[in-house]
């Protein structure tokens, strides 16, 4: 999905932000503090922070802005995903 954002966002912004987002939110609210999701084995907090990253490096601070409308939980974890992959 990470992959994909960079062809993407350029041609449909809107259905990234409206799309992905919603999956980032998910995911960020779903995933444990050991960076697992609950019934699910394995750490995806890899796969997150590559996703984070990608919308980042196409949506700018803008990411910010609609992590803002989230619970603080899911902006707490967004930031600190950016701040271990840049």
């Amino acid at each position: 999905l990470a992959d994909l954002i960079t062809e993407l966002y350029p041609r449909k912004p809107y259905t990234v932000e409206h799309k992905v987002l919603a999956v980032l939110w998910h995911l960020l609210g779903n995933m444990t503090s050991s960076g697992s999701l609950p019934g699910a084995g394995g750490n995806v907090r890899k796969a997150i922070a590559k996703l984070s990253k990608a919308l980042f490096a196409q949506m700018g601070p803008s990411l910010f802005t609609y992590a803002a409308n989230q619970p603080p939980h899911i902006k707490k974890s967004l930031e600190e995903l950016l701040e271990t992959t840049t």
